[in-house]
C-alpha cells in the first residue's frame, strides 16, 4: 500500500469555486480545503485546485502525484526515479525533473476531510503531451504507474495507477505540457444533465477512439475540459496489461 502512486494533477485556477462547482455535481468530494489550495478526490484520483500566479497563469496544469508513506516510496524508486527528497515550497516532497524538462513532485496523500466517492466511474486523466514519449513513458513505469492502452501508432500511451487515477503520454512536434481530461467508465451522456443542472452546459463529440464530453474550462473561454468514455473498441490500440 505505501508504494501505490495516486495521479493527482494541479490545475493553476482564477475560479476555484467554478471548478468545484462541476465537479462536485459529478461526485467529487473535498480533501484540503485551504485557502488558495483545494483538493478534490473524483471517482478514481484527486485533483488539485491552486490560486493562479504570475508565473503559474490560470488554466495552467502541472503533473502531481501523492503516495500514503513518502519515505517508502522513495526508497523503492530512488534507482529508477530522478527524484530528490527534501523540502519544497509547500512541504516535505520528492522533486522530481524529467528528461524532458517536466518538473513535478511527489507529496504525502493527505487524510481526506469528507468520505471520498462511492462510485469509481469517474477518474482523473491527467495528459503529458511531450516530445520524448519514451522518456515519459520510463518515468511513469518507474514510479509505479501500470501500462493500459498504446496506440498502433504511438502517439498515446495510458496508464493506471493503483493508488487511484489514470496518466497518459501524448506525442507531439510542440513543448512538452499537461492537459487536463478525465475518463467515465460507463454513459458519458448520462454527465450532461447533471451538468446542466449546475448551469455547465456540455456537448458530446463522437472522436475516432469512442464518445468525449467537451465540458467548458472554467479558465480559459472558448477551450474545454475532456471527459472520455471508457474505450471499448480497441481498433488501433492494444493492451499493455
Amino acid at each position: 500500500m505505501t508504494h501505490q502512486l495516486t495521479a493527482r494533477p494541479i490545475r493553476f485556477t482564477a475560479d476555484i469555486a467554478a471548478h468545484r462547482r462541476w465537479l462536485e455535481a459529478l461526485g467529487a468530494t473535498v480533501v484540503t480545503d485551504a485557502p488558495g489550495w483545494t483538493v478534490l478526490a473524483v471517482g478514481s484520483g484527486r485533483l488539485a485546485l491552486h490560486d493562479a500566479s504570475e508565473d503559474r497563469p490560470s488554466g495552467l496544469t502541472t503533473l502531481g502525484w501523492e503516495v500514503a508513506d513518502l519515505d517508502a516510496w522513495h526508497e523503492h524508486t530512488r534507482d529508477a526515479v530522478p527524484g530528490t527528497l527534501g523540502e519544497a515550497p509547500h512541504g516535505r516532497a520528492v522533486s522530481v525533473t524529467a528528461p524532458d524538462g517536466t518538473e513535478f513532485t511527489v507529496d504525502p496523500a493527505a487524510d481526506p476531510e469528507q468520505p471520498t466517492p462511492d462510485d469509481p466511474a469517474l477518474a482523473v486523466l491527467p495528459i503529458w503531451v511531450t516530445q520524448d514519449v519514451d522518456g515519459a513513458r520510463g518515468i511513469l513505469a518507474a514510479m509505479g504507474a501500470r501500462g493500459r492502452l498504446v496506440a498502433d501508432s504511438n502517439v498515446w500511451t495510458d496508464y493506471a495507477l493503483e493508488g487511484g487515477g489514470l496518466a497518459a503520454v501524448h506525442d507531439t512536434d510542440g513543448e512538452p505540457e499537461v492537459e487536463l481530461a478525465f475518463e467515465f467508465d460507463g454513459d458519458v451522456e448520462t454527465l450532461i444533465p447533471v451538468l446542466r443542472g449546475v448551469g455547465v452546459e456540455a456537448l458530446l463529440i463522437d472522436e475516432t477512439y469512442g464518445r468525449t464530453l467537451q465540458v467548458p474550462d472554467p479558465d480559459s473561454p472558448g477551450r474545454t475540459i475532456r471527459i472520455n468514455e471508457a474505450q471499448r473498441d480497441l481498433y488501433g490500440y492494444r493492451r499493455m496489461d
